[in-house]
Parts: C-alpha cells; sequence; structure tokens
C-alpha cells in the first residue's frame, strides 16, 4: 500500500531549502541576503532559529540594510491622551485590509519614556533613532534630552543641552543636529546650539556677526516662540509665531532675514511645514495645505512668501475634515499668550477651539496627514492620510494624490483632549 504521508515528508524535504546550507555561511554573507527582507517580516525570521534572531538584531544588520538602500521609512506618531500624563509613542504599519484589498496604516503602541515632558518638545530622527529634546516639565523649560532607537523600540538618555528650550525646532544637517529657539528673545547667544552624536558634545552656534537690528523687540526673532523650520540647502530656516522666516546660514556663520509676516487671515496662517523634493509644504488654519518654492523664503525686502493651495477633489475632501479637527499642538508659550489676552480682552475660548489643525510628516516622497474625528456616537478617532504630489508642466500647478487614508485609533470619549504632539519619519 502507498504511503502518501510518507510520500509528502519525503518531497517537502526534496524541495525545502537545507538549513544547514545558509547555517554555514559567513556572517556578512547571511546579513546580505537577510537585509532585503522587508521589516515587516522580520518577526518571522527571528522565528526560524537562534541564529536569524540574532542577525536580525544585530548592529551590522541595520547598517547593512542602510548601505544597500533597503532601509524603509516608518512613520512614528506621539499622543498626549489625557488622562494620562506621558505621551504615548506608536509606529504606524502599512497592512493589506481583506475586506477592501487596499493598504491601511495601523498604529501599534511601542514603549514610552516615564519622564517625558508632557508637550513643547523638539523631535528630529537620525541613524534610525528619533531624538526629544527640551519641553515643558511643571510650566518651566528642560534641558533635557532622550533618544528612542528604533531598532529595538528602546530609550536612552542623551547628553543635556547647554540651554534649557520648550517648543524649540531641531534639525539634522551633515550628520549634527542643529536646535533653534524655544529660549528667550533677548539672548542672541542662546538661539541655538548643535549636537555631535559621534562625541555626544554639545557646542554653541558660531555666530560671526550679529544680525542687524537683532536688539529691536519689533523686528527680532520671536525665538521663544518657533514653530516650525526646514532645511534649505546650507540654510537652517525657523518660523516664529507671527510666520516671518529668519535663517541661520552654515556657511556663513550668521543669522538673517528671510520673508516678513504675511498679512493674512489668522484662519490662513500657515504652519507645520516640511520638505519633500524640494518642495515645501504647509497646513494652514483653514484647513487647506499650500506649498511653495524654496527660494521663496529668502523673498524679503518686504516681498512675502508665495504660498499656493494645493489643487484636486481629494485635497477640497481633506479641508473639510481639517477644519473640524483639534488635534494640532502649539507648545505651551503659545497658550501663555493666548492666557494673558483673555485677561485683557473680552475673550473667553481655549487655545485648541480657535485653531483647527492637523499634523504634517514627510514620508520618502509623500507627505504624510493627521487629524482627528468626533463621531456621532462620541468616539473619537485619529486619521491617518498619506498623499503624493504631481506638478502640471503646463500651468505649474501642484496636485494631490491620495494613496490611503483610514483610522489609525478610536478613543474613549474622555480622551476627546488628545491631540498628537509630534509626528516624524524614520529609517529603520
Amino acid at each position: 500500500m502507498y504511503n502518501y504521508a510518507a510520500a509528502a515528508k519525503r518531497r517537502k524535504k526534496e524541495t525545502s531549502p537545507s538549513s544547514s546550507s545558509f547555517d554555514s555561511l559567513p556572517d556578512a554573507v547571511a546579513i546580505s541576503c537577510l537585509a532585503r527582507v522587508s521589516r515587516l517580516d522580520q518577526a518571522a525570521l527571528s522565528a526560524v532559529s537562534k541564529r536569524f534572531r540574532s542577525l536580525v538584531v544585530s548592529p551590522e544588520f541595520y547598517k547593512t540594510r542602510s548601505l544597500m538602500g533597503h532601509a524603509e521609512k516608518c512613520v512614528y506618531v506621539c499622543l498626549g491622551l489625557p488622562p494620562h500624563i506621558i505621551p504615548r509613542w506608536f509606529v504606524l504599519h502599512p497592512t493589506l485590509d481583506p475586506a477592501t484589498g487596499k493598504t491601511v496604516k495601523r498604529a501599534q503602541p511601542i514603549p514610552f519614556f516615564p519622564s517625558q515632558p508632557r508637550e513643547g518638545s523638539a523631535v528630529v530622527s537620525l541613524d534610525g533613532s528619533i531624538y526629544v529634546f527640551g519641553g515643558l516639565v511643571k510650566g518651566e523649560r528642560t534641558s533635557g534630552v532622550l533618544l528612542l532607537d528604533c531598532r529595538y523600540h528602546t530609550w536612552h538618555q542623551v547628553t543635556p543641552m547647554r540651554v534649557a528650550r520648550a517648543s524649540a525646532t531641531a534639525q539634522v544637517v551633515n550628520g549634527k543636529i542643529y536646535v533653534l529657539g524655544g529660549c528667550k528673545d533677548k539672548k542672541p547667544a542662546d538661539w541655538g546650539e548643535v549636537f555631535d552624536p559621534k562625541t555626544q558634545t554639545w557646542a554653541a552656534l558660531t555666530v560671526s556677526e550679529p544680525m542687524p537690528d537683532e536688539e529691536d523687540p519689533d523686528t527680532r526673532p520671536r525665538m521663544s516662540l518657533i514653530h516650525g523650520s526646514v532645511v534649505i540647502e546650507d540654510k537652517i530656516y525657523v518660523i516664529d509665531l507671527w510666520n516671518r522666516t529668519f535663517f541661520y546660514s552654515l556657511s556663513l556663520c550668521k543669522w538673517g532675514r528671510g520673508s516678513p509676516a504675511t498679512r493674512e487671515s489668522w484662519s490662513k496662517n500657515k504652519r507645520d511645514w516640511c520638505v519633500v523634493d524640494n518642495v515645501l509644504y504647509s497646513v494652514g488654519n483653514d484647513g487647506c495645505i499650500y506649498w511653495c518654492e524654496p527660494h521663496e523664503l529668502d523673498r524679503c525686502a518686504g516681498v512675502r512668501t508665495n504660498w499656493t493651495e494645493l489643487l484636486s477633489h481629494p485635497m477640497k475632501r481633506l479641508q473639510d475634515k481639517l477644519t473640524r479637527s483639534r488635534v494640532a499642538h502649539f507648545g505651551g508659550k503659545m497658550a501663555r499668550v493666548l492666557e494673558k489676552k483673555k485677561k485683557t480682552r473680552n475673550f473667553t475660548k481655549c487655545l485648541e477651539d480657535i485653531l483647527p489643525g492637523a499634523k504634517l510628516a514627510s514620508s520618502g516622497h509623500n507627505v504624510v496627514v493627521f487629524w482627528k474625528e468626533l463621531l456621532p456616537e462620541k468616539s473619537v478617532r485619529i486619521w491617518c492620510a498619506e498623499y503624493s504630489f504631481t506638478r502640471s508642466n503646463k500651468w505649474g500647478f501642484m496636485y494631490g494624490v491620495l494613496e490611503c487614508s483610514n483610522a489609525i485609533l478610536t478613543l474613549d470619549p474622555i480622551l476627546d483632549r488628545s491631540k498628537v504632539l509630534y509626528s516624524i519619519s524614520v529609517d529603520v
């Protein structure tokens, strides 16, 4: 009698790759093979054998992925979720929705640091890690620095800054991290500092000459109220509360002025700036997403930045959602400014009520947008949408194309005061 079970077992053995053949490969060759596998499948790889598990978590594995161009963009988002005091972090994983057959993003919680400041920090990604600079602790600025290693989702404390900062901004240039603003306006020497991850040391910015009229309170940058920054060529541009742009030139080692503040209504003020493929994007308080060419930031002498609204039906539908969202974070200092206005004027609304908003983050060649939705049944959803952009060669207009959109979290109504604090893309 023919033994079907034995035959099937024999065929499986004949067609299955021998584990001993792979185990005989040198580590460098094995890592080169494994580095080509998607990060989503690394958990399955780790379960194959102890050697696979040790290779997949090794520093050489991630270094090889980066050198081979196989590092993947992972979007991380940090939420303030009352009544929790400590912010919560999530990583977004793209998955296939079996019901629709479309790609959606799911938020997976990761460990949080028990003493991370509640708000007002600056975040930046470098070498597969997220740095968290400063913030507000019991209403006071702090100089502390945290590092989230996105390879293993572990937290570490880093050398603190020279100056305590809150509502600052951070950018990476040539492997070093520049932290600007979030300090007192009247001390130009404290406006910025630079961190070298290799030596774990801080240094003050080198300034060859003072900014013209930097002592004039009407023209001096409001460094305590920075709400965005971008890197264009060798300049780091910062945007203060009044939408004025200032820059620090790395080649000239000096501060300068960019475009002045716009005179648009408050509903069209721009914030949350990011750069994708050398085009600058921002979101307005009116729910629209705008773009402009980088050279617009250098239009000074009274010439204002020329922002253009993104076109297409998906962007119009997004605008309606963003105008109803109250998910944006504006930093502790801005809230104190509003409280001062309440005392001098007949004004009773809260900051979150008068400033609808969203959060933007670059992800490769696309932009990821976060916002909040309050459902009729009183539940709360945090949404995420990813857009790509194309330019019309004939007219020069920019069009937004929706790649995916879905709710990443559903929250209890008691968490209606939840907000997206930070969102950032990391190469892992």
